[in-house]
């Protein structure tokens, strides 16, 4: 892989990751507004937990393609 790719590729891992951030911070947003049933706060709850967990994963991956860059 020659440098110009791999720096794509950093660049779209961080983007994927951006994006997935904010995909928690709208599911805590829509957490927080009122009337929400019990169903359905705990079907965004686990949606929530489900996109921390990929950004967990997203950063692993990250962090793993940074250290193979150098």
């Amino acid at each position: 892989m020659g440098r110009p790719r791999k720096i794509e590729h950093l660049q779209e891992l961080e983007r994927e990751l951006k994006g997935v951030r904010q995909e928690v911070r709208s599911l805590q947003v829509m957490q927080m507004r009122p009337g929400q049933s019990a169903q359905k706060l705990k079907f965004l709850a686990d949606l929530e937990r489900s996109a921390r967990a990929e950004v967990k994963l997203r950063l692993k991956a990250l962090e793993y393609a940074k250290s193979q860059a150098q």
